[in-house]
This record gives C-alpha cells, structure tokens and sequence, in this order.
C-alpha cells in the first residue's frame, strides 16, 4: 500500500512511498508540474508536464508498483529503468 510521505515543501502535492522500496512525488510550480519517480537505491526520473499530470502520475506510480511486486533479475531491472525513463 502507498503511504504519504509528510513533507513541509509548500510546492509539493503528494508525496508518497511504496513499501519503503520507491517514491513519488508530484510538485506544482507557476509554469509547470514535476513528478520525481525512483526505486531507493537505484535510480530517480524527474518529468515535467502540463495540464495531464494527474494521468502521468497515476500511470507512473502504477508502474512503479508493479515493477515493485514482482521479482526480477539484475537485467530485468536494469532494463525497467530504462523503459521507464524513456516513456516518461
């Protein structure tokens, strides 16, 4: 189950952690969003966006579940964050 993550930065929206192994965290500025998605220990991705990114969020944060619940080799993860990376 996600968790919110308290924080005291006034730009942030949600802010939230899966099964402390990932986070995500949606940021509202004057000209833009940002959504910082990454895996502890392993890599973080900062997209920004416009009006969607409620959709972006949401999609980002179910892959990250999934990539989470399964098990996986070296490669396969290796591989996720490349995806990842490369769709968002």
């Amino acid at each position: 189950m996600w968790e919110n993550f308290d924080t005291t930065n006034e730009n942030i929206i949600k802010n939230e952690v899966y099964q402390d192994s990932c986070q995500i965290t949606l940021e509202k500025y004057p000209e833009h969003y940002e959504i910082t998605g990454g895996v502890y220990g392993a890599f973080v991705h900062t997209v920004y966006c416009g009006k969607n990114y409620m959709e972006i969020y949401n999609s980002m944060k179910q892959e990250l579940q999934d990539f989470i619940d399964r098990d996986t080799t070296a490669d396969e993860e290796y591989e996720f964050y490349y995806y990842f990376t490369n769709k968002y």
